[in-house]
Protein backbone atom coordinates (compact mmCIF):
# COMPACT_ATOMS: atom_id res chain seq x y z
CA UNK A 1 0.00 0.00 0.00
CA UNK A 2 2.99 2.54 0.81
CA UNK A 3 5.80 0.96 -1.48
CA UNK A 4 5.00 4.10 -3.66
CA UNK A 5 4.75 6.48 -1.44
CA UNK A 6 7.72 8.71 -0.80
CA UNK A 7 6.04 11.85 0.31
CA UNK A 8 4.76 13.66 3.51
CA UNK A 9 1.36 13.79 4.09
CA UNK A 10 -1.55 16.24 6.36
CA UNK A 11 -3.59 13.85 8.63
CA UNK A 12 -5.12 14.09 12.01
CA UNK A 13 -4.39 12.12 14.92
CA UNK A 14 -7.95 10.82 15.00
CA UNK A 15 -7.18 9.98 11.06
CA UNK A 16 -4.57 7.95 11.34
CA UNK A 17 -5.49 6.16 14.45
CA UNK A 18 -8.98 5.48 12.34
CA UNK A 19 -6.97 3.64 9.63
CA UNK A 20 -4.80 1.94 11.78
CA UNK A 21 -7.66 0.41 14.09
CA UNK A 22 -9.90 -0.46 10.93
CA UNK A 23 -6.77 -2.23 9.33
CA UNK A 24 -7.66 -5.97 9.84
CA UNK A 25 -4.56 -7.31 7.60
CA UNK A 26 -0.98 -6.55 7.79
CA UNK A 27 0.85 -5.14 10.77
CA UNK A 28 0.67 -1.22 10.85
CA UNK A 29 2.80 0.63 13.38
CA UNK A 30 2.59 4.90 13.90
CA UNK A 31 5.92 6.27 15.00
CA UNK A 32 5.76 9.93 16.53
CA UNK A 33 8.64 12.18 15.90
CA UNK A 34 9.88 11.83 19.56
CA UNK A 35 10.52 8.50 18.27
CA UNK A 36 7.56 7.06 20.45
CA UNK A 37 4.42 4.26 19.87
CA UNK A 38 1.79 6.66 18.63
CA UNK A 39 -0.52 3.17 17.79
CA UNK A 40 0.04 -0.09 16.83
CA UNK A 41 -2.74 -2.35 14.89
CA UNK A 42 -4.26 -5.67 16.46
CA UNK A 43 -2.61 -7.91 14.19
CA UNK A 44 0.59 -6.70 14.68
CA UNK A 45 -0.35 -5.99 18.67
CA UNK A 46 -1.20 -9.79 18.84
CA UNK A 47 2.15 -10.86 17.15
CA UNK A 48 4.56 -8.80 19.72
CA UNK A 49 2.39 -10.23 22.93
CA UNK A 50 1.04 -6.63 23.81
CA UNK A 51 -1.80 -4.57 24.92
CA UNK A 52 -2.20 -1.20 23.40
CA UNK A 53 -1.86 0.58 26.55
CA UNK A 54 1.69 -1.39 27.41
CA UNK A 55 3.23 0.49 24.18
CA UNK A 56 1.20 3.77 23.14
CA UNK A 57 3.68 6.92 24.04
CA UNK A 58 6.67 4.84 25.38
CA UNK A 59 10.15 4.57 23.05
CA UNK A 60 9.87 2.42 20.18
CA UNK A 61 13.07 1.11 22.15
CA UNK A 62 10.38 -0.91 24.55
CA UNK A 63 9.80 -3.53 21.10
CA UNK A 64 13.33 -3.52 19.67
CA UNK A 65 13.84 -0.78 17.12
CA UNK A 66 17.31 1.07 17.52
CA UNK A 67 16.59 3.30 14.68
CA UNK A 68 14.28 6.39 14.25
CA UNK A 69 11.05 6.64 12.09
CA UNK A 70 13.02 9.16 9.89
CA UNK A 71 16.18 6.65 9.75
CA UNK A 72 13.43 3.83 8.64
CA UNK A 73 12.02 6.07 5.84
CA UNK A 74 15.41 7.14 4.22
CA UNK A 75 15.84 3.69 4.36
CA UNK A 76 12.91 2.15 2.77
CA UNK A 77 13.39 5.22 0.57
CA UNK A 78 16.81 4.38 -1.24
CA UNK A 79 15.69 0.53 -1.76
CA UNK A 80 13.31 2.23 -3.07
CA UNK A 81 15.39 3.95 -5.65
CA UNK A 82 17.78 1.32 -6.12
CA UNK A 83 14.59 -1.06 -7.44
CA UNK A 84 15.89 -3.53 -4.72
CA UNK A 85 13.60 -5.66 -2.27
CA UNK A 86 11.70 -4.02 0.58
CA UNK A 87 14.00 -3.37 3.50
CA UNK A 88 13.60 -5.39 6.89
CA UNK A 89 13.39 -4.82 10.26
CA UNK A 90 13.21 -6.59 13.78
CA UNK A 91 11.25 -6.81 16.40
CA UNK A 92 11.40 -8.13 20.47
CA UNK A 93 8.50 -9.43 21.72
CA UNK A 94 7.11 -9.34 24.94
CA UNK A 95 8.36 -13.14 25.67
CA UNK A 96 11.93 -12.23 24.69
CA UNK A 97 11.89 -13.66 21.16
CA UNK A 98 12.81 -12.06 17.38
CA UNK A 99 10.43 -10.99 15.10
CA UNK A 100 11.98 -9.95 11.31
CA UNK A 101 9.68 -8.25 8.50
CA UNK A 102 9.98 -5.98 5.38
CA UNK A 103 8.59 -2.85 5.77
CA UNK A 104 7.02 0.14 3.91
CA UNK A 105 6.50 3.99 5.36
CA UNK A 106 4.64 6.71 4.76
CA UNK A 107 5.75 10.16 6.58
CA UNK A 108 2.78 12.36 7.79
CA UNK A 109 2.27 15.56 9.20
CA UNK A 110 -0.62 16.38 11.53
CA UNK A 111 -1.32 19.37 14.02
CA UNK A 112 -0.28 17.60 17.01
CA UNK A 113 3.06 16.98 14.93
CA UNK A 114 4.75 14.87 12.69
CA UNK A 115 5.64 11.10 12.22
CA UNK A 116 6.31 8.09 10.39
CA UNK A 117 3.69 5.29 9.62
CA UNK A 118 4.88 1.62 9.24
CA UNK A 119 3.59 -1.07 7.37
CA UNK A 120 5.25 -4.26 8.27
CA UNK A 121 4.63 -7.20 6.12
CA UNK A 122 4.68 -11.18 6.84
CA UNK A 123 6.02 -10.42 10.24
CA UNK A 124 7.65 -13.87 11.45
CA UNK A 125 10.14 -14.97 14.18
CA UNK A 126 13.32 -15.08 13.38
CA UNK A 127 15.01 -18.28 13.23
CA UNK A 128 18.02 -18.86 15.19
CA UNK A 129 21.00 -19.54 12.84
CA UNK A 130 21.88 -23.49 12.67
CA UNK A 131 25.34 -25.32 13.13
CA UNK A 132 25.45 -25.03 9.25
CA UNK A 133 24.46 -21.54 8.76
CA UNK A 134 26.57 -20.45 11.23
CA UNK A 135 29.70 -22.74 9.26
CA UNK A 136 28.58 -20.79 6.03
CA UNK A 137 29.16 -17.52 7.87
CA UNK A 138 32.22 -18.74 8.94
CA UNK A 139 33.36 -19.95 5.76
CA UNK A 140 33.28 -16.70 4.15
CA UNK A 141 35.05 -14.84 6.74
CA UNK A 142 37.94 -17.35 6.71
CA UNK A 143 40.72 -15.74 5.62
CA UNK A 144 42.51 -19.19 3.72
CA UNK A 145 39.69 -19.42 1.32
CA UNK A 146 38.35 -17.35 -1.43
CA UNK A 147 34.58 -17.78 -1.82
CA UNK A 148 32.53 -16.61 -4.53
CA UNK A 149 28.70 -16.76 -4.97
CA UNK A 150 26.55 -16.03 -8.11
CA UNK A 151 23.06 -16.06 -8.78
CA UNK A 152 21.35 -17.61 -11.96
CA UNK A 153 21.90 -14.42 -13.83
CA UNK A 154 25.74 -14.71 -13.29
CA UNK A 155 25.95 -11.93 -10.76
CA UNK A 156 27.88 -11.29 -7.88
CA UNK A 157 25.99 -11.86 -4.98
CA UNK A 158 28.73 -12.03 -1.87
CA UNK A 159 32.35 -12.80 -1.71
CA UNK A 160 34.89 -13.19 0.75
CA UNK A 161 37.17 -11.18 1.70
CA UNK A 162 40.27 -12.94 1.22
CA UNK A 163 38.77 -12.93 -2.51
CA UNK A 164 38.53 -9.58 -2.69
CA UNK A 165 42.22 -9.65 -1.81
CA UNK A 166 43.68 -11.70 -3.94
CA UNK A 167 41.20 -10.75 -7.15
CA UNK A 168 41.77 -6.69 -5.91
CA UNK A 169 37.84 -6.51 -5.80
CA UNK A 170 36.18 -3.54 -3.87
CA UNK A 171 33.41 -5.77 -1.63
CA UNK A 172 31.07 -2.86 -1.48
CA UNK A 173 31.15 -1.64 -5.39
CA UNK A 174 31.15 -5.62 -6.73
CA UNK A 175 28.60 -7.17 -4.95
CA UNK A 176 25.05 -7.05 -6.96
CA UNK A 177 26.73 -6.70 -10.39
CA UNK A 178 27.06 -8.40 -13.08
CA UNK A 179 30.12 -10.54 -13.47
CA UNK A 180 31.19 -9.28 -16.94
CA UNK A 181 31.28 -5.78 -15.21
CA UNK A 182 33.11 -6.75 -12.30
CA UNK A 183 36.01 -8.22 -14.55
CA UNK A 184 35.70 -6.40 -17.32
CA UNK A 185 39.42 -5.57 -17.06
CA UNK A 186 39.94 -8.43 -17.94
CA UNK A 187 39.56 -10.71 -21.57
CA UNK A 188 36.24 -12.69 -21.22
CA UNK A 189 38.38 -15.79 -21.86
CA UNK A 190 40.64 -15.12 -19.16
CA UNK A 191 37.92 -14.15 -16.83
CA UNK A 192 38.32 -16.46 -13.88
CA UNK A 193 34.68 -17.28 -13.71
CA UNK A 194 32.96 -18.36 -17.09
CA UNK A 195 28.73 -18.46 -17.51
CA UNK A 196 29.34 -22.41 -18.44
CA UNK A 197 29.50 -22.62 -14.64
CA UNK A 198 25.56 -22.14 -14.25
CA UNK A 199 25.65 -25.02 -16.87
CA UNK A 200 26.26 -27.46 -14.58
CA UNK A 201 30.59 -27.49 -15.32
CA UNK A 202 32.16 -28.88 -12.11
CA UNK A 203 35.60 -27.95 -11.30
CA UNK A 204 37.46 -29.44 -8.96
CA UNK A 205 41.38 -28.64 -8.05
CA UNK A 206 41.64 -26.12 -11.19
CA UNK A 207 45.28 -24.84 -11.51
CA UNK A 208 45.02 -20.90 -12.55
CA UNK A 209 47.12 -18.37 -12.24
CA UNK A 210 46.13 -14.62 -11.58
CA UNK A 211 47.73 -10.87 -11.60
CA UNK A 212 46.66 -8.76 -9.31
CA UNK A 213 49.12 -5.64 -10.21
CA UNK A 214 52.24 -6.89 -9.76
CA UNK A 215 52.04 -9.40 -7.45
CA UNK A 216 51.18 -12.90 -9.14
CA UNK A 217 49.40 -15.84 -7.39
CA UNK A 218 48.89 -19.81 -7.69
CA UNK A 219 45.29 -20.75 -6.96
CA UNK A 220 43.36 -23.84 -6.75
CA UNK A 221 40.08 -23.24 -7.77
CA UNK A 222 36.36 -25.87 -7.49
CA UNK A 223 33.08 -24.80 -8.45
CA UNK A 224 29.67 -26.45 -8.11
CA UNK A 225 25.75 -25.83 -8.77
CA UNK A 226 23.41 -24.40 -5.73
CA UNK A 227 20.21 -25.80 -5.85
CA UNK A 228 17.29 -25.63 -3.80
CA UNK A 229 15.03 -28.72 -1.45
CA UNK A 230 13.29 -28.79 -5.24
CA UNK A 231 16.25 -29.54 -6.88
CA UNK A 232 16.00 -26.23 -8.85
CA UNK A 233 19.69 -24.32 -9.67
CA UNK A 234 19.61 -20.70 -7.62
CA UNK A 235 23.41 -20.11 -8.13
CA UNK A 236 26.58 -21.51 -7.83
CA UNK A 237 29.59 -20.88 -6.27
CA UNK A 238 33.65 -20.85 -6.48
CA UNK A 239 36.40 -21.59 -4.10
CA UNK A 240 40.06 -21.13 -3.81
CA UNK A 241 42.77 -21.40 -2.48
CA UNK A 242 46.32 -19.64 -2.41
CA UNK A 243 48.51 -22.43 -3.03
CA UNK A 244 51.32 -19.65 -4.59
CA UNK A 245 53.90 -21.07 -1.50
CA UNK A 246 53.50 -24.81 -2.38
CA UNK A 247 53.53 -24.12 -6.69
CA UNK A 248 56.60 -22.15 -5.79
CA UNK A 249 58.26 -24.77 -3.59
CA UNK A 250 57.42 -27.63 -6.47
CA UNK A 251 58.98 -25.55 -8.72
CA UNK A 252 62.19 -25.47 -6.95
CA UNK A 253 62.09 -29.04 -6.54
CA UNK A 254 61.62 -29.61 -10.02
CA UNK A 255 64.67 -27.50 -11.07
CA UNK A 256 66.51 -29.34 -8.39
CA UNK A 257 65.36 -32.61 -9.94
CA UNK A 258 66.15 -30.78 -13.30
CA UNK A 259 69.69 -29.84 -12.10
CA UNK A 260 70.73 -32.97 -10.39
CA UNK A 261 69.59 -34.98 -13.59
CA UNK A 262 72.11 -32.61 -15.77
CA UNK A 263 74.85 -33.02 -12.96
CA UNK A 264 74.60 -36.49 -13.26
CA UNK A 265 75.21 -36.44 -17.00
CA UNK A 266 77.83 -33.80 -16.84
CA UNK A 267 79.87 -35.77 -14.08
CA UNK A 268 80.01 -38.61 -16.97
CA UNK A 269 80.53 -36.52 -20.11
CA UNK A 270 82.15 -32.93 -19.29
CA UNK A 271 85.64 -34.23 -18.79
CA UNK A 272 85.48 -36.83 -21.51
CA UNK A 273 84.42 -33.70 -23.90
CA UNK A 274 87.36 -30.99 -22.61
CA UNK A 275 90.04 -33.79 -23.03
CA UNK A 276 89.49 -33.99 -26.95
CA UNK A 277 88.90 -30.32 -26.58
CA UNK A 278 92.43 -29.20 -25.17
CA UNK A 279 94.21 -31.33 -27.75
CA UNK A 280 91.92 -29.87 -30.73
CA UNK A 281 92.63 -26.70 -29.31
CA UNK A 282 96.77 -27.08 -29.15
CA UNK A 283 96.75 -28.60 -32.43
CA UNK A 284 94.31 -25.56 -33.79
CA UNK A 285 96.99 -23.21 -32.52
CA UNK A 286 100.48 -24.98 -34.01
CA UNK A 287 98.07 -24.82 -37.00
CA UNK A 288 97.92 -21.22 -36.77
CA UNK A 289 101.20 -20.39 -35.85
CA UNK A 290 102.43 -22.17 -39.31
CA UNK A 291 100.07 -20.15 -41.15
CA UNK A 292 101.02 -16.80 -39.74
CA UNK A 293 105.04 -18.01 -40.84
CA UNK A 294 103.94 -18.78 -44.51
CA UNK A 295 101.59 -15.18 -44.96
CA UNK A 296 98.23 -18.19 -45.36
CA UNK A 297 96.26 -14.99 -43.99
CA UNK A 298 93.09 -16.72 -45.26
CA UNK A 299 93.61 -19.69 -43.81
CA UNK A 300 95.14 -17.95 -40.35
CA UNK A 301 91.13 -16.19 -40.07
CA UNK A 302 89.42 -19.83 -40.14
CA UNK A 303 91.77 -20.84 -37.43
CA UNK A 304 90.74 -17.57 -35.49
CA UNK A 305 87.02 -18.72 -36.00
CA UNK A 306 87.56 -22.09 -34.81
CA UNK A 307 89.39 -21.49 -31.92
CA UNK A 308 87.07 -19.09 -30.88
CA UNK A 309 84.25 -21.76 -31.20
CA UNK A 310 86.59 -24.14 -29.16
CA UNK A 311 86.88 -21.76 -26.11
CA UNK A 312 82.71 -21.26 -26.66
CA UNK A 313 82.57 -25.01 -25.69
CA UNK A 314 85.15 -24.57 -23.29
CA UNK A 315 83.08 -22.09 -21.27
CA UNK A 316 79.61 -24.06 -22.11
CA UNK A 317 81.66 -27.37 -20.14
CA UNK A 318 82.41 -25.08 -17.17
CA UNK A 319 79.18 -23.58 -16.85
CA UNK A 320 78.12 -27.58 -17.03
CA UNK A 321 80.78 -28.49 -14.36
CA UNK A 322 79.68 -26.08 -11.99
CA UNK A 323 76.02 -27.42 -12.16
CA UNK A 324 76.94 -30.63 -11.43
CA UNK A 325 79.85 -29.75 -8.64
CA UNK A 326 79.68 -25.88 -7.74
CA UNK A 327 83.65 -24.80 -6.97
CA UNK A 328 84.08 -25.18 -3.43
CA UNK A 329 82.36 -22.02 -1.94
CA UNK A 330 84.14 -20.31 1.32
CA UNK A 331 81.15 -19.54 3.35
CA UNK A 332 82.34 -16.44 5.63
CA UNK A 333 80.90 -13.10 6.68
CA UNK A 334 80.39 -10.92 3.40
CA UNK A 335 79.64 -7.14 3.34
CA UNK A 336 76.99 -7.43 0.11
CA UNK A 337 77.93 -3.17 0.06
CA UNK A 338 81.38 -4.11 -0.60
CA UNK A 339 80.48 -6.58 -3.28
CA UNK A 340 78.28 -4.74 -4.89
CA UNK A 341 81.03 -1.61 -4.96
CA UNK A 342 83.68 -3.74 -6.30
CA UNK A 343 81.73 -4.83 -9.48
CA UNK A 344 79.74 -1.55 -10.10
CA UNK A 345 82.94 -0.51 -12.15
CA UNK A 346 82.76 -3.51 -14.52
CA UNK A 347 78.64 -2.60 -14.65
CA UNK A 348 79.32 0.94 -15.25
CA UNK A 349 81.27 0.00 -18.62
CA UNK A 350 79.32 -2.52 -19.78
CA UNK A 351 76.51 -0.09 -19.56
CA UNK A 352 78.31 2.13 -21.54
CA UNK A 353 79.19 0.50 -24.40
CA UNK A 354 74.99 0.65 -24.71
CA UNK A 355 74.37 4.22 -23.78
CA UNK A 356 72.49 2.72 -20.70
CA UNK A 357 72.53 5.03 -17.21
CA UNK A 358 73.26 3.24 -14.02
CA UNK A 359 71.96 4.54 -10.72
CA UNK A 360 72.79 2.77 -7.58
CA UNK A 361 70.81 3.21 -4.63
CA UNK A 362 72.39 2.16 -1.54
CA UNK A 363 71.91 2.50 2.25
CA UNK A 364 73.78 3.66 5.13
CA UNK A 365 73.80 0.41 7.01
CA UNK A 366 73.43 -3.13 5.90
CA UNK A 367 74.69 -6.21 8.36
CA UNK A 368 76.98 -8.68 6.76
CA UNK A 369 75.93 -12.18 5.18
CA UNK A 370 77.43 -15.60 5.14
CA UNK A 371 78.40 -16.39 1.56
CA UNK A 372 81.19 -16.53 -1.01
CA UNK A 373 81.30 -13.36 -2.16
CA UNK A 374 83.30 -14.25 -5.35
CA UNK A 375 79.90 -16.13 -5.90
CA UNK A 376 77.71 -13.23 -4.65
CA UNK A 377 79.60 -11.12 -7.57
CA UNK A 378 79.28 -13.95 -10.44
CA UNK A 379 75.33 -14.00 -9.40
CA UNK A 380 74.85 -10.20 -9.44
CA UNK A 381 77.06 -9.27 -12.72
CA UNK A 382 75.31 -11.54 -14.51
CA UNK A 383 71.93 -10.60 -13.56
CA UNK A 384 73.04 -6.57 -14.80
CA UNK A 385 74.65 -7.76 -17.88
CA UNK A 386 71.10 -9.65 -18.75
CA UNK A 387 69.27 -6.57 -17.96
CA UNK A 388 71.78 -4.25 -20.22
CA UNK A 389 71.63 -6.85 -22.81
CA UNK A 390 67.70 -6.65 -22.86
CA UNK A 391 67.67 -2.97 -22.98
CA UNK A 392 69.58 -2.85 -26.44
CA UNK A 393 70.45 0.74 -26.84
CA UNK A 394 69.65 3.55 -24.29
CA UNK A 395 67.64 2.90 -20.91
CA UNK A 396 68.24 2.97 -17.26
CA UNK A 397 69.39 0.36 -14.65
CA UNK A 398 68.81 1.04 -11.25
CA UNK A 399 70.26 -1.34 -8.29
CA UNK A 400 68.35 -0.34 -4.97
CA UNK A 401 69.29 -2.12 -1.37
CA UNK A 402 67.06 -2.78 0.98
CA UNK A 403 67.20 -3.79 4.29
CA UNK A 404 64.02 -6.42 5.59
CA UNK A 405 64.53 -6.29 9.28
CA UNK A 406 61.46 -8.28 10.66
CA UNK A 407 62.25 -11.11 8.13
CA UNK A 408 66.25 -10.96 8.72
CA UNK A 409 66.57 -10.70 5.36
CA UNK A 410 68.97 -7.95 3.11
CA UNK A 411 67.79 -7.53 -0.67
CA UNK A 412 68.99 -6.12 -3.75
CA UNK A 413 66.94 -5.46 -6.69
CA UNK A 414 67.95 -4.86 -9.95
CA UNK A 415 65.64 -3.25 -12.50
CA UNK A 416 66.00 -2.50 -15.90
CA UNK A 417 63.24 -0.53 -18.49
CA UNK A 418 63.65 -2.74 -21.27
CA UNK A 419 60.54 -4.70 -23.05
CA UNK A 420 59.84 -6.62 -19.84
CA UNK A 421 59.34 -10.83 -19.85
CA UNK A 422 55.86 -12.11 -21.44
CA UNK A 423 54.25 -14.13 -18.56
CA UNK A 424 54.73 -17.07 -20.68
CA UNK A 425 57.88 -16.76 -20.27
CA UNK A 426 58.37 -15.73 -16.86
CA UNK A 427 58.00 -18.69 -15.37
CA UNK A 428 60.64 -20.56 -17.30
CA UNK A 429 63.82 -18.06 -17.55
CA UNK A 430 65.51 -20.18 -14.20
CA UNK A 431 64.76 -23.50 -16.20
CA UNK A 432 68.14 -24.82 -17.43
CA UNK A 433 69.23 -24.40 -20.53
CA UNK A 434 65.90 -22.05 -21.37
CA UNK A 435 67.31 -19.07 -23.16
CA UNK A 436 65.87 -15.93 -25.23
CA UNK A 437 69.50 -14.78 -26.59
CA UNK A 438 70.84 -15.72 -29.69
CA UNK A 439 74.03 -17.21 -28.41
CA UNK A 440 73.02 -17.92 -24.92
CA UNK A 441 73.57 -21.17 -23.21
CA UNK A 442 70.52 -20.59 -21.02
CA UNK A 443 72.80 -21.82 -18.04
CA UNK A 444 73.52 -18.56 -16.33
CA UNK A 445 69.88 -17.75 -13.96
CA UNK A 446 70.03 -21.86 -13.32
CA UNK A 447 73.54 -21.32 -11.67
CA UNK A 448 72.38 -17.76 -10.25
CA UNK A 449 69.65 -19.08 -8.52
CA UNK A 450 71.42 -22.34 -7.40
CA UNK A 451 74.27 -19.75 -5.76
CA UNK A 452 71.66 -17.92 -3.74
CA UNK A 453 69.70 -21.11 -2.44
CA UNK A 454 72.56 -23.08 -1.45
CA UNK A 455 72.86 -19.58 1.16
CA UNK A 456 69.65 -19.65 2.18
CA UNK A 457 68.36 -17.36 -0.03
CA UNK A 458 65.58 -16.72 -2.68
CA UNK A 459 65.97 -14.99 -6.47
CA UNK A 460 62.25 -12.90 -7.47
CA UNK A 461 61.33 -11.70 -10.75
CA UNK A 462 58.59 -9.68 -11.70
CA UNK A 463 57.69 -7.92 -15.01
CA UNK A 464 54.70 -5.90 -15.50
CA UNK A 465 53.94 -3.99 -19.14
CA UNK A 466 58.09 -3.06 -19.66
CA UNK A 467 60.80 -3.38 -17.44
CA UNK A 468 61.51 -6.00 -15.37
CA UNK A 469 62.60 -6.00 -11.83
CA UNK A 470 64.80 -8.98 -9.83
CA UNK A 471 64.96 -9.50 -6.30
CA UNK A 472 67.49 -11.48 -4.62
CA UNK A 473 66.82 -12.01 -0.79
CA UNK A 474 69.61 -13.04 1.30
CA UNK A 475 69.38 -14.03 5.18
CA UNK A 476 71.55 -12.35 7.26
CA UNK A 477 72.56 -14.20 10.92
Amino acid sequence: MFASQNRSYRLSVEEMNHYITSCQTGGLLLIHADNTVGNCSATLLNELGYRAAELVGRSVRVIGLEETGEQLDVRCRQSKECKGPLPTLTLQAADGRSLSSRFSTMRFDGEEGGGTLLYLFDVRPVEKLTLLQKFAGTFLKDITLGVILIDTEFRLIDISEMACRVLGLDKEKSVGRPMEEVFRHVPSQHQLIQPSILNGMVVRNHAVSWTNNQERYELLLDSNLLKDEQGETVGAYVIFKDVSNLRSLEEQVQRSDRLAMIGQIAAGTAHEIRNPLTSIKGFMQVLKNTFIERGMSKEQDYTDIMLTEINRINELCSEFLLLSKPKHATMERVSLQSVMREILPIIHNEALLYGINVIYDGVAEMPEVVADGELLKQVFLNICKNGIEAMGEGGLLKITEHVLLEERKVCIEIHDTGPGIPNFVIDKIFDPFYTTKENGTGLGLSVCQRIIHDIGGTIRVSSKGFGTTFSVMIPFP
